[in-house]
């Protein structure tokens, strides 16, 4: 077996960790650019286009805080190891599907993958390196990681025009393999902390959480004031209410109410939640550059290209002021250049000219790792040790429930409204706009703490 130095170990660990972000970051920017494609290859509906989309993260949303826990449980490198088979074989039975409900089913697949990926990978990385550190760490995790992010739509493009759309999926195997190898090589086993499991808190909140989503995506086909759309609706409100009830009860509740009294926890969790929310528009984006403005998969990928190559630096440098100054500075200057870029759009958003898509989506581009960088180091660094499983899946679970819901929304407002397009980009500008506030009014100016692992 290879030897590693103490000192090296732990950016060792840093690259066998980005082979979780990056397969995740290939699959959110890759998919986006085929979706046209698949419509016309296997004859999938609009709907079926978002479910294609939403099943992957509406599995994670509701799994997430389960793995978390599991991490916690059982070790966090064991979990992550399952995650990334999981994630492969997912991806394996995407790149062979032939059927709409295959695909959505592997797509299942991947989302159980990815849930138990990021809370575990996340912990992984808090245990490895000292709080000093933390900050530089997580966003060189990011940047790796937005590498593939952004060659993910050139790469999808170019296989989608040129060969098949099923290289797209395919491409995680060979990641996945070198992370596993590396992980098991690197990373040193964690103790579990032996804590009992909520179940009646785990199938409130997937009931609750899977019968709004199911809803608000079903609704253009049920219809918005049908019985069983206000039904669901109405039970899975319900669900989320009896969750709040019952988890004040439990010793050890599945979701754990009480992080959310730490303002650098909940002011965090509000901004990651809001920009996930709103960038799911991107996928829209990536189709509208096809169907309106005439872009080929390749054109299309190199745009989406070019608008994520930002995230290169901005999710270092997000780090660089969070460690510096804190969180609150480098989430409002994010804020700010979303807002700014999606009011600039709709000035211009019939317009197919390169140029005024650009000056849209690189500002874009660079704001948002300027969001998540600081809110996720600052959040996880609020909690103790061992609750940081906890936590990172509580953090994981409402950014998916963001993207699902934001998913669910757009896609119902894209199908129904005169100018969907328009309206959707709308949307995302009034959702920043609320989230810019609300982490402006919550999240403190103290520097990260210095927590000793």
């Amino acid at each position: 077996m290879l030897k590693f130095s103490e000192h090296n170990r732990k950016w060792w660990i840093l690259v066998a960790m980005t082979s979780c972000v990056s397969m995740i970051f290939i699959d959110i920017s890759v998919l986006p650019v085929t979706l046209p494609t698949l419509q016309r290859t296997l004859g999938i509906t609009e709907l079926g286009l978002q479910w294609i989309v939403n099943a992957y993260t509406l599995v994670l949303s509701v799994f997430v805080m389960a793995a978390g826990r599991c991490g916690d449980r059982f070790g966090h490198r064991r979990v992550f190891c399952w995650g990334l088979l999981f994630f492969s074989l997912g991806s394996t039975l995407c790149g062979m599907s032939y059927h709409e409900w295959w695909f959505i089913m592997a797509r299942i697949i991947q989302g159980i993958g990815g849930a138990m990926l990021v809370p575990t990978s996340s912990a992984i990385m808090f245990a490895t390196f000292p709080p000093h550190q933390r900050g530089k760490a997580i966003g060189l995790y990011v940047s790796i990681g937005s590498i593939f992010l952004a060659l993910g739509p050139a790469i999808g493009g170019f296989f989608t025009e040129y060969l098949t759309w099923r290289y797209v999926f395919w491409i995680n195997i060979p990641i996945a393999i070198i992370g596993y190898l590396l992980t098991l090589l690197v990373v040193p086993k964690s103790r579990g902390h032996l804590r009992p499991f909520d179940f009646l808190g785990f199938i409130t909140s997937t009931l609750g959480i899977t019968s709004i989503i199911v809803a608000i995506m079903e609704a253009k086909k049920w219809g918005w004031t049908s019985p069983i759309t206000i039904g669901m609706i109405g039970f899975g409100v319900f669900l989320i209410f009896l969750l709040l009830i019952i988890d004040r009860k439990v010793h050890d509740p599945y979701i754990d109410f009480s992080l959310f009294k730490l303002r650098n926890f909940s002011g965090p969790v509000c901004a990651i939640f809001a920009t996930q929310f709103l960038i799911m528009g991107g996928v829209f984006w990536a189709i509208y550059f096809q169907t309106s403005y005439g872009y080929s998969p390749a054109t299309a990928g190199m745009i989406t290209l070019v608008a994520n190559v930002p995230v290169l630096v901005a999710a270092p440098f997000g780090g660089h002021l969070l460690d510096k100054h804190g969180p609150k500075i480098p989430i409002t200057i994010g804020f700010t250049l979303v807002i700014l870029s999606l009011f600039w759009y709709l000035q211009n958003i019939h317009d197919p000219n390169l140029a005024i898509l650009l000056s849209v989506i690189i500002p874009f581009g660079f704001g948002v790792p300027l969001i998540f960088t600081p809110s996720f180091t600052t959040a996880l660094g609020e909690v103790a040790p061992e609750k940081r499983g906890l936590a990172s899946g509580t953090m994981t679970m409402l950014r998916h429930l963001g993207a699902t819901l934001g998913m669910a929304i757009m896609g119902s407002v894209f199908i129904t409204a005169k100018d969907g397009f328009w309206a959707i980009n709308c949307l995302a500008m009034i959702v920043g706009i609320i989230g810019l506030i609300l982490s402006f009014t919550i999240i403190t100016r103290k520097k990260q703490p210095n927590i000793e692992i």
